[in-house]
Protein backbone atom coordinates (compact mmCIF):
# COMPACT_ATOMS: atom_id res chain seq x y z
CA UNK A 1 0.00 0.00 0.00
CA UNK A 2 1.38 3.37 -0.98
CA UNK A 3 1.63 6.23 1.48
CA UNK A 4 1.55 9.90 0.64
CA UNK A 5 4.25 12.14 2.08
CA UNK A 6 4.83 15.84 1.70
CA UNK A 7 8.10 17.73 1.63
CA UNK A 8 9.12 21.35 1.36
CA UNK A 9 11.54 22.06 -1.46
CA UNK A 10 13.45 25.20 -2.27
CA UNK A 11 13.15 26.96 -5.61
CA UNK A 12 16.49 25.65 -6.86
CA UNK A 13 15.54 22.04 -6.20
CA UNK A 14 12.10 22.52 -7.77
CA UNK A 15 13.70 24.00 -10.87
CA UNK A 16 16.09 21.06 -11.14
CA UNK A 17 13.24 18.63 -10.51
CA UNK A 18 11.24 20.21 -13.32
CA UNK A 19 14.18 19.61 -15.63
CA UNK A 20 14.26 15.94 -14.64
CA UNK A 21 10.50 15.66 -15.22
CA UNK A 22 10.89 17.03 -18.75
CA UNK A 23 13.88 14.82 -19.51
CA UNK A 24 12.07 11.69 -18.32
CA UNK A 25 8.71 12.85 -19.71
CA UNK A 26 7.10 12.04 -16.37
CA UNK A 27 4.99 13.77 -13.79
CA UNK A 28 6.44 15.11 -10.55
CA UNK A 29 5.39 12.12 -8.43
CA UNK A 30 7.05 9.64 -10.76
CA UNK A 31 10.25 11.72 -10.94
CA UNK A 32 10.43 12.03 -7.15
CA UNK A 33 9.80 8.28 -6.70
CA UNK A 34 12.51 7.35 -9.19
CA UNK A 35 15.01 9.77 -7.67
CA UNK A 36 14.23 8.53 -4.18
CA UNK A 37 14.67 4.89 -5.20
CA UNK A 38 18.00 5.76 -6.79
CA UNK A 39 19.17 7.69 -3.72
CA UNK A 40 18.16 4.84 -1.40
CA UNK A 41 20.05 2.33 -3.55
CA UNK A 42 23.12 4.55 -3.43
CA UNK A 43 22.78 4.82 0.35
CA UNK A 44 22.61 1.00 0.62
CA UNK A 45 25.77 0.76 -1.46
CA UNK A 46 27.58 3.38 0.64
CA UNK A 47 26.57 1.65 3.87
CA UNK A 48 27.70 -1.72 2.51
CA UNK A 49 31.05 -0.23 1.43
CA UNK A 50 31.56 1.22 4.91
CA UNK A 51 30.67 -2.09 6.56
CA UNK A 52 33.02 -3.97 4.23
CA UNK A 53 35.87 -1.56 4.84
CA UNK A 54 35.35 -2.03 8.58
CA UNK A 55 35.10 -5.82 8.17
CA UNK A 56 31.58 -5.93 9.62
CA UNK A 57 30.04 -7.89 6.73
CA UNK A 58 31.26 -10.23 4.02
CA UNK A 59 31.46 -9.42 0.32
CA UNK A 60 28.63 -11.86 -0.31
CA UNK A 61 26.40 -10.18 2.26
CA UNK A 62 27.22 -6.75 0.83
CA UNK A 63 26.28 -7.93 -2.65
CA UNK A 64 23.02 -9.36 -1.31
CA UNK A 65 22.13 -6.15 0.54
CA UNK A 66 22.83 -4.10 -2.59
CA UNK A 67 20.96 -6.41 -4.94
CA UNK A 68 24.10 -7.21 -6.92
CA UNK A 69 25.88 -10.39 -7.82
CA UNK A 70 29.30 -11.12 -6.35
CA UNK A 71 31.19 -10.06 -9.49
CA UNK A 72 29.42 -6.71 -9.63
CA UNK A 73 30.28 -6.12 -5.98
CA UNK A 74 33.94 -7.02 -6.53
CA UNK A 75 34.08 -4.62 -9.50
CA UNK A 76 32.58 -1.85 -7.38
CA UNK A 77 35.08 -2.49 -4.59
CA UNK A 78 37.89 -2.30 -7.10
CA UNK A 79 36.54 0.97 -8.57
CA UNK A 80 36.32 2.52 -5.11
CA UNK A 81 39.68 1.09 -4.07
CA UNK A 82 38.25 -0.44 -0.90
CA UNK A 83 40.32 -3.03 0.94
CA UNK A 84 37.83 -5.61 2.10
CA UNK A 85 40.25 -8.47 2.70
CA UNK A 86 41.77 -7.33 5.97
CA UNK A 87 45.09 -8.68 4.69
CA UNK A 88 47.82 -6.25 5.76
CA UNK A 89 51.42 -5.82 4.69
CA UNK A 90 52.44 -7.41 7.97
CA UNK A 91 50.35 -10.45 7.10
CA UNK A 92 52.05 -10.66 3.73
CA UNK A 93 55.53 -10.38 5.24
CA UNK A 94 54.71 -13.06 7.81
CA UNK A 95 53.37 -15.37 5.11
CA UNK A 96 56.43 -14.81 2.92
CA UNK A 97 58.72 -15.69 5.83
CA UNK A 98 56.74 -18.86 6.44
CA UNK A 99 57.10 -19.85 2.79
CA UNK A 100 60.91 -19.52 2.86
Amino acid sequence: MATTISVRLGKDILKELSGVEKKWQSDRSEAVRRLLVSALQQERINAAMDNLANHKISVGKAAEVCGMNLWEMLDLLKQRNIDWTGYSEEDLERDLKLLK
